[in-house]
């Protein structure tokens, strides 16, 4: 199974100067590993893909192949493009470089139908030989897909069998995925993992979230997988009140930098957002920051 546990969505740390600090995508690296995360994702929305230039994006592949490789950690990558010739030969360029699996955000931007989107989706599958997991996000891009869609696409392309779920709720559409593909393919919450518990009921199996608290996540999953359901209700709700703080626009970003740089897990000048960006207000801030305390308090414990 290549997509499964805690897979954090890599952090860009950036400098005021908007440059990007490598060594804090190093130090990330390491914390994540050493936290017995179960693999790193590059280029979800927690990454500020949009926001890099073709050359960062190569040069921080580079990078984390090479951290992940001293770490033996998995390093994946997402496919973002818009158009599928695009998206085919950014594909190839990653498992070229060395990545362990491909993310895949589906294109949005012009409304595809979906027999367009299976085309899209089945080609850039079968041009590579690395596992894939496609990102369906309809919250954040405005575009559904229906499980049968999904169903077709695995039945079709043999290295697609894993799909991160965001809808909201996303419990249900879980549920009907695994039941249009009769369990054949293995399903994972986003959303910084707010439905956690909810989606390892209906079979789920990990979760992406931010770096900056992945303790509580692998927790969580060890409690649950031991058994312990009631174990792991109790750290996850712990962490919810930093979660239901953390949203809107890249809010959860900037947020997840603050706790990294925080840390140790990136430099504490590497925190920079570049514009235009999300300001959330100082009694958001405030109230996010309290809880945080109560969170770094309660990680220490685990």
């Amino acid at each position: 199974m290549a997509f499964e546990g805690v897979l954090p969505i890599l952090t860009v740390p950036c400098r005021e100067s908007g440059e990007i600090d490598y060594g804090s995508v190093r130090t990330q690296i390491a914390a994540l590993a050493d936290g017995d995360c179960d693999g790193v994702i590059l280029f979800g929305f927690g990454s500020e893909f949009y926001k890099l230039t073709e050359e960062e994006r190569r040069e921080l592949v580079r990078v984390s192949v090479d951290a992940g490789s001293e770490h033996d950690f998995p390093v994946y990558t997402s496919v973002t493009e818009q158009t599928t010739t695009a998206a085919v030969e950014w594909a190839e360029w990653y498992a070229d470089a060395g990545v362990d699996g491909l993310m895949l955000l589906p294109p949005h931007m012009a409304g595809p139908g979906e027999d367009d989107l299976l085309d899209h989706m089945r080609a850039v599958g079968e041009a590579v030989s690395v596992p894939v997991m496609v990102q369906y996000a309809p919250e954040n891009v405005g575009l559904t897909i229906s499980p049968e869609t999904f169903a077709r696409l695995s039945a079709e392309v043999e290295n697609i069998s894993d799909y991160k779920v965001e809808s909201e709720p996303p419990g249900p559409y879980a549920t009907a995925l695994l039941e249009a593909t009769d369990g054949e393919v293995d399903v994972l919450v986003g959303s910084n993992g707010k439905r956690l518990i909810e989606i390892l009921d209906r079979g789920g199996v990990g979760v992406v979230p931010t770096g900056g608290l992945h303790e509580f996540y692998v927790e969580i999953i060890d409690r649950y997988e031991s058994g312990d359901r009631e174990g792991a209700i109790e750290v996850h709700d712990r962490l919810l009140p930093m979660l239901n703080h953390s949203a809107g626009g890249e809010t959860f970003v900037r947020f997840d930098k603050e706790i990294q740089a925080r840390r140790g897990f990136i430099a504490e000048d590497a925190t920079h957002m570049r514009p235009p960006t999300t300001d959330p207000d100082d009694y958001v801030v405030d109230l996010w920051r309290d809880r945080l305390e109560t969170a770094l308090e309660y990680v220490e414990t685990l």
